[in-house]
C-alpha cells in the first residue's frame, strides 16, 4: 500500500511522475513504445494524464458525497479515443497538460477528508470499489509499467 496518509499518498505520486519525467527526458515525444496500434512516448504520457484526471473526477465526487464513473466504459474503445485526443496536441501542451493533471490528482488527495480513508468509493472504469490508498497505489502501478514499457525501448535503441 502507498500509504495510509496524505503525505505519503502525494509524496508517491510526486515521485512517481517525476521517474517518468526523467526517463523521457531527452528523447524525442515521438518515439515509438508500442507497435500495433503504434503508440509513441506522447501517447502514453497523454494515455497516464488521461486516467489522473478519471481517478481525481471519482474522487471529488466521493467527497461531494457523489459517484463518478466512465459512462458505458470499455477499456480499448475509451483508451483509444483518448488517443487520438492526445494527437491534437502539441508536445508542449501534451507535457503542460501531463503535470497539470498530475497536480489535480495530488490536490484531490490533499482534499480527500483523512476521517474517509478506508472508505470505499467507486473507481472511475465503474465495476470496482476500493479506497483511496489502493486506487493511488493503482496509479503508481500503471506509472511503473508504462515508464518500464518505455525504458526498455529507450535503452535498447
Amino acid at each position: 500500500m502507498a500509504g495510509s496518509n496524505k503525505a505519503q499518498l502525494i509524496n508517491s505520486l510526486t515521485e512517481s511522475h517525476s521517474k517518468l519525467l526523467e526517463i523521457v527526458r531527452g528523447y524525442e515525444l515521438e518515439t515509438v513504445v508500442y507497435q500495433a496500434p503504434i503508440w509513441q512516448i506522447r501517447d502514453i504520457l497523454w494515455h497516464i494524464a488521461v486516467w489522473d484526471r478519471q481517478v481525481t473526477k471519482s474522487i471529488i465526487a466521493f467527497i461531494d458525497d457523489d459517484e463518478y464513473s466512465i459512462n458505458n466504459f470499455e477499456e480499448d474503445q475509451f483508451n483509444q479515443e483518448a488517443f487520438l485526443e492526445g494527437r491534437k496536441l502539441t508536445g508542449e501542451k501534451l507535457l503542460e497538460e501531463c503535470d497539470a493533471a498530475r497536480q489535480e490528482f495530488k490536490i484531490a488527495v490533499q482534499d480527500f477528508p483523512v476521517d474517509k480513508f478506508p472508505s470505499e468509493f467507486l473507481y472511475p472504469w465503474g465495476d470496482e470499489r476500493g479506497d483511496i490508498a489502493t486506487l493511488v497505489d493503482y496509479m503508481v502501478e500503471h506509472d511503473e509499467e508504462h515508464r518500464d514499457e518505455i525504458y526498455d525501448v529507450i535503452s535498447s535503441g
